[in-house]
């Protein structure tokens, strides 16, 4: 992209893609897999466009002066998708930039936020059961990032061929063939995922919470067989210290998986976006649907009923 204006006769190199979400799709990967061949902030999320605008373009665009003149510009901004305000600035400032979204079952992403948030500091979120959590979403009038509401937004922004829409599933059976669209659409050389550090590994996320539950498990264990052997009473006191709760945050997921009722519901309330969003992009989105939607015949891809979701 060429340099744009920032101020005082200065000019600067901007993005030419963003990857805008939603959150919890493997953006964390991604950002892995492209670093070093393609320009990136060091900081993943700026928040540029959402929170940090008033820094205005030079603080911006300083994340990428130092990048080989050869190499494209992005960004990987989870938390754009959804914010109106963040997609106008975008359209305003980069009008010519290329958006990526990804894709992921409403049900099983929200539960992955949820524990995300579980993992944090701030008691009131550890504290919340999963129900509570995307109920109280609700309750606040929260959209659960209406896909196709929100990707027709951006379609409508930037076009629909500057728009590329992946969906997580396929970065789980196939990173490679995710990451060769991904590398395709931006216009840079393919990644081969046999010489990155996250070859390994499919999506960074579910490596940490496959080493996680490893870790809870043997945690679990060894405070049972302790229990079991006289330290019963100590292992009730250290719960009530700092470094006992923290201790248990980092060995023991004390909090529900994700149930076949939860999943419904969830999937029941998003089921018109589900629809809608098969009908533009033409994928069957049958698991992504209740139990009671699942039989019905997928949809071809039509741009024709509107979502439900404002």
């Amino acid at each position: 992209m060429e340099p744009v204006e920032i101020g005082n006769g200065k000019r600067a190199r901007l993005p030419e893609f963003i990857h805008v979400g939603p959150p919890r799709t493997g953006t964390t990967w991604l950002h892995e897999a492209l670093a070093g061949h393609v320009a990136l902030p060091a900081q993943k999320e700026t928040l540029f466009f959402e929170y940090r605008y008033d820094l205005g373009l030079k603080w911006y665009t300083d994340f990428f002066k130092d990048s080989a003149p050869d190499l494209h510009c992005g960004e990987i901004g989870p938390s754009y998708f959804a914010n109106a305000v963040a997609r106008e600035r975008i359209q305003r400032d980069i009008p010519n930039c290329k958006i990526i979204c990804t894709m992921r079952d409403p049900a099983t992403r929200l539960y992955s936020q949820y524990r995300f948030l579980r993992r944090g500091r701030r008691s009131a979120q550890r504290s919340l059961d999963f129900t509570g959590y995307w109920r109280s979403l609700v309750h606040w009038g929260s959209d659960l990032c209406g896909y196709a509401t929100q990707l027709r937004r951006w379609q409508d922004a930037f076009g629909d061929d500057r728009v590329l829409v992946l969906f997580y599933e396929d970065l789980m059976s196939n990173p490679q063939g995710y990451l060769n669209q991904v590398c395709d659409f931006v216009g840079a050389p393919r990644v081969a995922l046999g010489k990155s550090p996250v070859e390994d590994v499919k999506v960074l996320s579910v490596w940490s919470g496959a080493r996680r539950n490893s870790i809870s498990k043997l945690g679990a264990n060894s405070i049972h067989w302790l229990a079991q052997h006289g330290a019963a009473s100590l292992i009730r006191r250290s719960k009530q210290t700092q470094i006992g709760r923290r201790m248990r945050g980092l060995f023991v997921e004390d909090y529900e998986p994700l149930s076949q009722t939860s999943a419904d519901e969830i999937r029941h309330m998003m089921l018109p976006e589900t629809i809608e969003l098969e009908k533009m992009t033409g994928r069957d989105l049958s698991n992504w649907k209740p139990r009671s939607a699942r039989e019905e015949k997928p949809v071809t891809k039509d741009s024709g009923s509107p979502s439900l979701v404002s």
